[in-house]
This record gives structure tokens, C-alpha cells and sequence, in this order.
């Protein structure tokens, strides 16, 4: 009984969307080395390949990840990188509710679906970006610092508390959240002081070398 009450829940649209489906995410695009942690599995991932929430996603020195998700956003995983898909929740017409990852270390591009302000969320180990629906890079690197551009739109970026125990300079005080938008396109969050600075355009040298890591898939 339990069971037909649940096909005809979901039938009805009765039930959201991310019960109906298990998979949040699929590989549509992938080059050299990648693989997935999921339901307690390591393996290699395949393009086609269904991503869950709650999957870690990890890429080799030339590896590359393309991800399509449900509600049509797309995000790629550069090289060297470590992102877990947290969440991603639909209405009955699939579109997003919100969403949430975590780049440990690494790079990923996002294309990002219109939706609801801040619906869509990436914390790393410095700061943590909050965007409706806009195309934006993220970069961590191997001293936990984070950058930030904007390659259209705008996206919000707030530093960081430190963990519990670390104890900082005598009168620290967090900075405030960095809005950035095309021309001021940005920013980075440092780990010394878990503060970010103030928007500015990026060099376009620098943004030629972050594109760079993102091509191929």
C-alpha cells in the first residue's frame, strides 16, 4: 500500500521533484582522469554517468568534468579538483529551489539557471558565493584561498568565520560580503585573515589561464 501511495503521490505532483528522480546531475561531458564517491563507492566516471546528491567529484592534473543539471545549469570541474554536490532541490516544474556544493581545493566554471536570489550556493574553505543565475568561476587553491570572477551578471561573496579556536588578530572584523559585476569582476578571500577584498577587474591574462583550465568538455 505504502508503495502505490508513493507512485501515486508522485503521478500527481504531490511529491517535489528530487524524490522523483535520484540522480541530480549527469555527465555530459568529460576528459582525462575523474572519479566519483558515491554510496560509499569510489569508481571512475563515465560520461552519461547519473551524480547524486551528497556525490564528491574528483579530477586528475588534466582531468575535466561537465555537469548538466536539473534545473539546466551547468558546471565544469577543472583540474586537480575535489567538489561535492550537496544538494539540489526542484518544485514540480523543475525549476530550482535551491542548490549547494563544496569546492575543497581546485576550479569549476558555472553557467547558472535564473532562479531565485542566493538559491545557489558554493562554500569553499575561505568564502561562500551566492548567485540567482549568472556565469561564474571559482578557484581554491592549495593554501585554502579563494578567487573569484564574474564572467557575466553578478554574484555575492562573503567571507568565511573562522573555525571555532582559531584565535585572530586583536580587533578583526570580518569584511563585508563583495558584490561583484562586470568590470569589477574580482575578488579574492584570503585564509590569514578570512577577509575578502574589494571588487576589481581581473587581469586578462589571468582570466585567459582560468578559461584555459575549464576547455575541452
Amino acid at each position: 500500500m505504502k508503495k502505490h501511495a508513493l507512485v501515486w503521490a508522485l503521478l500527481a505532483g504531490l511529491l517535489p521533484l528530487e524524490v522523483a528522480a535520484a540522480g541530480v546531475a549527469t555527465v555530459v561531458g568529460l576528459r582525462g582522469e575523474a572519479s566519483i564517491s558515491q554510496g560509499g563507492q569510489v569508481r571512475p566516471l563515465g560520461r552519461g554517468d547519473e551524480v547524486d546528491a551528497g556525490a564528491v567529484i574528483r579530477t586528475g592534473a588534466a582531468g575535466r568534468v561537465k555537469l548538466r543539471f536539473g534545473d539546466g545549469s551547468v558546471v565544469v570541474v577543472g583540474d586537480d579538483s575535489s567538489l561535492r554536490v550537496d544538494h539540489l532541490k526542484l518544485d514540480g516544474e523543475g525549476r530550482r529551489q535551491s542548490a549547494g556544493f563544496v569546492l575543497d581545493v581546485g576550479l569549476i566554471g558555472q553557467t547558472i539557471a535564473p532562479g531565485p536570489a542566493g538559491s545557489w550556493s558554493v562554500r569553499t574553505p575561505t568564502a561562500v558565493t551566492a548567485v540567482r543565475g549568472t556565469e561564474y568561476v571559482i578557484e581554491v587553491d592549495s593554501s585554502r584561498g579563494t578567487a573569484v570572477h564574474v564572467r557575466s551578471g553578478s554574484v555575492s561573496v562573503e567571507p568565511l568565520a573562522p573555525p571555532k579556536g582559531v584565535r585572530l588578530p586583536g580587533g578583526w572584523k570580518p569584511s563585508a560580503p563583495v558584490l561583484l559585476t562586470p568590470g569589477a569582476d574580482g575578488t579574492t578571500c584570503g585564509p590569514a585573515r578570512y577577509t575578502c577584498q574589494p571588487a576589481d577587474a581581473l587581469p586578462a591574462e589571468r582570466v585567459r589561464q582560468l578559461e584555459d583550465r575549464l576547455s575541452g568538455v
